[in-house]
Order: C-alpha cells, then structure tokens, then sequence
C-alpha cells in the first residue's frame, strides 16, 4: 500500500495531512504487531476527513463515541479495545464547562487528547482516551479552589438542556453577517473576529466572512459562545429571514 499516491491527498492542508499520516501509521502498527491501536479525540470534520482515506483504502476501522450527544469520536484499528472511560465527579460550588477545561490545559492535556465535558447541577461528566486514566486521576483532583474526586461510570445520564432556542431575523445567510448579530457588533467587527480567526465554522477556522451558513452548521465565536443554525423558519415581510438558532449551554 503506497499511502503517497493517494489521489485524496490533493486539497489537504498540511494539518490535515499529518493527522491522517498518523493515523495511517497506527494502522501499519496494528498490521505489524496484531495490537489493536486507537486514535485522540477527533471531531466530526475529522472523522469525516480521515474515513475518507480509510474507506478509499478500503482498510476496516470502528469509530467509537459514548453518547449521542458527545461530539468527539475515537477510532480503532483491530477489536477487544474501549478506548473511551467515562468519569464522573460531583462539585459543590460553582463550576462551569470552560473551569474543567482551564484545569485540564493546566496538568498538561492538548485539545486533541481532550473529551466531551457535560456540566449538570452539581456534578460533571467527562470523557478520557483509557490510555491517559492513571494520568487524570492523579493530576485532576481540584478545579479553581475546591478538590473534586473521580468515579468511572458506564454512561452518561444528561437531564438538563444542552441547547437554548431563539429566532434570529438576519438580512444575509453570510457567516459575517451572522456573527455580527450574535456578537452585537458591526459587520465591520465581525469580519475582523473571523480575520482574526476567533470564529470556527463546522470545527474548522473560517477564512471567508462570505461563507454562507446552511441548515446544520455548527459555529464558534471566541467569548461568545458556540452555536447551531437550526433551520430557515420564514421570511418577513420586508423580505429577511428568520432562522432558529441553538445556542449551546
């Protein structure tokens, strides 16, 4: 198998190409060795992007995620392997989803190594690669002042909302546009957050204000918050639109 012939090579930036070579290379291992070999944390878009190649190679893999609503996968070459522990810990005072993940960023941990974080009313939900466990119960033990305790669970149980709802009128579909709006700042500002590269579009950093968002896209904007563009509801009378927008919690 010559992985540098690959024709879906072409397009890829450079990230790109080094997270799936790594990939690529875990699955040599698992070849060599007969190891089962798993992955970090991936996103949708990567999940999308590296299955690409495998499928075009035709090589088998499993994509691994623990709830419905975790939005980050692992994928495994080989059987016999959970490379995803989930762990929960209760808190008593206030403790948000950006506390955890300061705290985890503090002990070491890189965005690619870490998993979904649900906050509940009192106590937290987390997902850790299983290779990395001994490592998280020894260095995560207090977020900001108050010392917390880890237990391994079988599932996550979410009760409260994950999304809040509104309407949205906009003039445009441009993502600009959009996250103007949502920002409370003029286009002018907005573009300047996208130039800036403070807004995400679909878990990628968005390099056109002109994009224009579609049903289902899932965007960032650094300190505002991450959100969805649900669906188109209706058009007004002066002929702008009213879209639903999830604002993620």
């Amino acid at each position: 198998m010559k992985y540098e012939k690959i024709n879906l090579w072409n397009g890829y930036k450079k990230s790109e190409k080094i997270l799936i070579s790594n990939i690529l290379d875990k699955y040599k291992i698992f070849l060599k060795t007969g190891i089962s070999q798993s992955t970090n944390f991936l996103n949708p878009y990567e999940v999308t992007l590296v299955t690409r190649v495998l499928d075009y190679e035709n090589i088998s893999y499993q994509v691994v995620s623990v709830h419905d609503f975790c939005e980050k996968s692992v994928l495994i070459f080989g059987k016999d392997i959970h490379p995803i522990t989930i762990y929960k810990s209760f808190f008593k005072g206030k403790i948000t989803h950006s506390d955890i993940l300061g705290t985890l960023f503090s002990i070491g941990y890189e965005p690619e190594i870490i998993g979904d974080i649900f906050v509940e009313e009192g106590y937290f939900y987390l997902t850790n690669l299983t290779r990395l466990n001994k490592f998280l119960e020894e260095n995560f033990y207090q977020i900001k002042h108050e010392l917390i305790s880890l237990t391994k669970v079988d599932e996550i149980v979410l009760v409260r909302e994950r999304f809040s709802k509104f309407s949205l009128i906009i003039s445009s579909r441009r993502i600009d546009h959009i996250v103007s709006l949502l920002s409370k700042c003029s286009r002018q500002e907005g573009s300047k957050l996208i130039e800036h590269g403070d807004v995400l579009l679909n878990y990628q950093e968005v390099v056109n204000g002109t994009i224009q968002l579609v049903e289902g896209d899932i965007f960032s904007i650094r300190k505002v918050g991450k959100f969805k563009l649900s669906k188109f509801l209706r058009n007004t009378k002066k002929q702008k639109e009213i879209v639903e927008i999830w604002k993620y919690q």
